[in-house]
C-alpha cells in the first residue's frame, strides 16, 4: 500500500560507476568471479552477469559493489523478489547505504508488511533526518499501517499511526482524513472535524471530505451545516449513494420529509441491500403515514438484518397501531431479547459501504469507507 519513496531506478545512476570500478578489477584479479561478473556488465550482459556476482557475494561477502551492481540488474529485469532480498542482505552489511533502505523499506509496504516498512523506514530517518526520501517512507509507512487497522475496525491501535503520519506529513489530506475517521470512530468528534477541516482547507475537492464532515456533524446535532456539507459532496461526486442516506437522515430530522424521501429513495435505488438505507425510508415513510410502504421497508430490514433489534422494533409498533397485536407483540419481544446481546453500531458505521480505497495499490500503494 506505500507510495514509494523516491523511484528505485535511482539504483540505475550508480551503475556506470560500478562498471568503472569493476574494470579497475580486471588487473587485479583476472580469473575472479567479481571480475568476471563486472566484465560480463560492462558488456552489457546481465544474464551471464548475474550468477557469477552472486557468487562474488558468496566469495567476498564484503564487496558492496557487487550488491549495488546486483541490485541494478534485478531492477532492470523487473524482478522485485530478487532484489528486495539482495537488498536486505546489504543493508545488514552496509548500514550506511542509503538506496539499500530505500529498496527494503518500499518493498515491505508494497506487502503490506508495515512492522518492517516502518523499523527501515525509522532508522533511516533516525541517520539522515534532512533526507526528505525518509520522512516521506515513514510517513507512508505509518499512514499505510493505519488504514489497515482502522478498516480492521481497530481505532485505538489505528490512531497513533495515523498521527504520526499526519506529523511527518502535515499537508498529505489523505493522513488526515483517515486520522478523522479513526478519531470519528472513537466518539471523539470534535478533533474529527478539526481534521476533515483540514482536508478540506488542503483540497477543497478531496473525495469523501465533505461527506465525512457533514456525517460528523450531522452526530453532533448540528444539522443545517451537515446537509450543506453532504450537498457538496454530492455535487463533487454524485454517484456516491451513502451522502444520500446521510443527506436523508439529516432532512427528516429536521422534519423536510418529503425532501427526505427524495434522498432515501435514492439511496435505497443504489444500495438495496443496505439495513440502513431502506430502514430509514421505513422510518420516513411512517412519519408520512404512509404505513403501507413503511411496512414494507421494515419488512425488508429485518430480512436484511435479522439481529437487529430496532427494526424489530419499529415494525412491531407499527403493526400493533395497526390492529396487528398478535404478531406486532410477537416482534416486541423478539425486539427485547435481542436488544439485550445487540451489538453497539459505532458511529462510522458507514465504512461497510465499501467505496474506492482511498489509497491504491502500488504498481511496482484506506480503505474501506
Amino acid at each position: 500500500m506505500n507510495r514509494p519513496a523516491g523511484s528505485l531506478l535511482e539504483w540505475l545512476y550508480g551503475l556506470l560507476a560500478l562498471l568503472l570500478w569493476g574494470s579497475s578489477l580486471l588487473a587485479q584479479a583476472p580469473n575472479d568471479a567479481c571480475q568476471q561478473g563486472f566484465s560480463a556488465l560492462q558488456k552489457n550482459n546481465a544474464t551471464a552477469a548475474e550468477p557469477l556476482l552472486r557468487k562474488c557475494l558468496e566469495l567476498r561477502p564484503n564487496l558492496i559493489h557487487s550488491y549495488l551492481a546486483l541490485c541494478s540488474i534485478y531492477q532492470s529485469q523487473g524482478n522485485p523478489e530478487a532484489l528486495y532480498r539482495t537488498a536486505a542482505l546489504g543493508l545488514k552489511r552496509f548500514p550506511n547505504e542509503k538506496r539499500f533502505y530505500l529498496t527494503v523499506g518500499n518493498h515491505s509496504g508494497r506487502e503490506e508488511n508495515y512492522e518492517e516498512s516502518v523499523r527501515v523506514f525509522e532508522e533511516a530517518h533516525r541517520r539522515w533526518p534532512d533526507d526528505s526520501l525518509f520522512q516521506e517512507g515513514l510517513a507512508n509507512a505509518h499512514l499505510s499501517w493505519g488504514i489497515r487497522l482502522l478498516d480492521q475496525n481497530a481505532e485505538a491501535e489505528a490512531e497513533p499511526h495515523l498521527r504520526i503520519a499526519v506529523k511527518l506529513a502535515d499537508r498529505d489530506v489523505e493522513a488526515h482524513l483517515n486520522l478523522g475517521r479513526a478519531l470519528h470512530n472513537l466518539n471523539r468528534s470534535t478533533e474529527a472535524v478539526a481534521e476533515f477541516d483540514r482536508v478540506i482547507a488542503l483540497d477543497p475537492k478531496a473525495p469523501l471530505a465533505w461527506f465525512h464532515r457533514g456525517m460528523v456533524l450531522q452526530a453532533l446535532g448540528d444539522l443545517e451545516p451537515a446537509i450543506a456539507d453532504l450537498t457538496r459532496e454530492i455535487q463533487l461526486n454524485p454517484d456516491y449513494p451513502p451522502s444520500y442516506l446521510f443527506r436523508g437522515r439529516a432532512l427528516m430530522t429536521r422534519g423536510q420529509l418529503e425532501q427526505a424521501l427524495v434522498d432515501l429513495n435514492l439511496a435505497v435505488q443504489r444500495m438495496p441491500a443496505n439495513p440502513n438505507a431502506v430502514f430509514a425510508r421505513g422510518r420516513c415513510h411512517a412519519l408520512l403515514k404512509q404505513v403501507k410502504e413503511a411496512e414494507a421497508d421494515f419488512r425488508k430490514t429485518v430480512e436484511l438484518d435479522p439481529e437487529n433489534p430496532e427494526p424489530l422494533n419499529a415494525l412491531g409498533r407499527l403493526l400493533w397501531l395497526e390492529g396487528k397485536s398478535e404478531e406486532g407483540q410477537a416482534l416486541l419481544q423478539k425486539a427485547l431479547e435481542k436488544s439485550q446481546v445487540i451489538r453497539s453500531a459505532k458511529p462510522g458505521e458507514i465504512r461497510f459501504e465499501g467505496a474506492t480505497p482511498l489509497r491504491p495499490k502500488d504498481a511496482g500503494t484506506s480503505g474501506k469507507k
